[in-house]
């Protein structure tokens, strides 16, 4: 069995691993130069990292972070309005532990785990072409490749989604992100212990966790309503462009703003959802199928878990099954990835409410929500193992529930 997978990031590179654990040969065609190296965090909750350990990947709890606990404090004084405890009980419970990530750190153990040469950099694809036999990747200087089956990975504007669902831009959510980073050493006095911390607000949050092996201080910002609406990760900005954004807003937040030499500015796009993600030996995965927004923390987890099941549908397939697999692919993975587009949306919503009485409503849920949920507002979506469709749960059970 043959893959070839258009795309090198956090999803492409993790199916590859699936697949070349299953004794797949796998072919990654990238188009960046090199190993990405953006200054970027990520988060993963069990429901991904459970799947890392899964595929062997034990390397990535090395160059993660695993909080101590998640706060949710007020915006205006930081007040808290939800404590939740993490470490060793809720990674027995999960099986697995939240990690937080330098994005570039989990590219790196990615890489590490596939064969020497699998990952081809500098590498544009132009279009997908297949027959019954086989599917072949066309490179924009003519070579073809053939494989068994494609994995469009190519991320959120996804050419390869466009040549096979037609002409479809993806939609600005109307929310900009600053991420920014600081050395341990600036910022030890204000967040000395391993605790994430959110603070929320009218059409804002920020969040703020440690990286890196716990050299980096992640400082992420969201403001909704933005007019500025380029789509980029790697456009600068100082301190001073956000602090305005956050006038009036808890002084020990602003403060680790102001310590951060930079930040990257993203605005937030979303894709709409789709009938199919399959199309005879072609599939979509990660942020070419399903963008969503980030107030779940699951984009990569998401892709993720595409990753995981994707590798399973073609354990052992024969070539001519591919599409049956990749239909099953589809069907084990469109329904919960379309759930949280809808769940994060809704997120942004929970999250920004102006102070009044929804506001303090919904504080008032907080309050008591670790009575059902103790570990926290995300519990739910940690708690689904995409492994219960393959009968192979190894003790853990989902439970199917909504947090408030």
């Amino acid at each position: 069995m043959r893959v070839s997978i258009v795309g090198g990031g956090i999803g492409g590179l993790t199916a590859a691993v699936a697949l070349a654990r299953k004794g797949v040969e796998v072919a990654v065609f990238e188009q960046a130069a090199g190993p990405s190296r953006a200054g970027a965090s990520l988060d993963l909750g069990p429901n991904a990292t459970r799947l890392l350990d899964a595929l062997d990947l034990g390397a990535a709890r090395e160059v993660g972070v695993r909080p101590d606990a998640i706060e949710l404090l007020r915006w205006d004084d930081g007040s808290t309005l939800l404590r939740a405890p993490h470490g060793p009980p809720a990674e027995e419970h999960f099986g697995a532990p939240l990690l937080d990530f330098y994005r570039s750190d989990l590219h790196d153990v990615l890489l590490g785990a596939l064969p020497p040469g699998a990952v081809r950099f500098g590498i544009r694809v132009h279009a997908v072409e297949q027959d019954g036999g086989q599917a072949e990747v066309v490179l924009c200087d003519g070579t073809r490749v053939a494989s068994d089956a494609v994995v469009a990975a190519d991320g959120i504007r996804s050419a390869l989604r466009q040549q096979l669902v037609g002409a479809d831009e993806p939609v600005f959510s109307g929310t900009v992100v600053y991420r920014g980073l600081a050395e341990k050493a600036a910022v030890e006095d204000l967040h000395p212990d391993r605790v994430n911390r959110y603070w929320l607000g009218p059409n804002r949050h920020a969040v703020v966790y440690w990286i890196a092996s716990g050299d980096l201080l992640a400082v992420n910002a969201a403001i909704r309503d933005a007019e500025w609406a380029r789509e980029s990760w790697t456009d600068e900005a100082p301190p001073e462009e956000v602090l305005p954004a956050f006038e009036g807003w808890h002084e020990l937040l602003l403060e680790r703003f102001r310590r951060c030499r930079l930040f990257l500015r993203g605005a937030v796009f979303v894709r709409r959802p789709l009938e199919h993600w399959s199309f005879g030996r072609v599939t979509l995965l990660g942020d070419a199928a399903h963008a969503m927004e980030p107030f779940q923390a699951q984009g990569a987890a998401q892709a993720i878990e595409d990753a995981f099941v994707l590798g399973e549908c073609l354990d052992g397939v024969s070539s001519a099954d591919v599409a049956e697999a990749l239909t099953r692919y589809e069907q084990v993975r469109m329904e919960r990835a379309q759930e949280m587009q809808d769940s994060s949306r809704a997120a942004a919503d929970t999250l920004y409410l102006p102070d009044g009485p929804l506001q303090r409503e919904r504080d008032e849920r907080y309050r008591t929500l670790l009575d059902t949920y103790p570990w926290g507002h995300r519990q739910p979506l940690w708690e689904h193992d995409v492994r219960a469709a393959f009968g192979s749960e190894r003790g853990f059970r989902s439970r199917e529930r909504q947090a408030p």
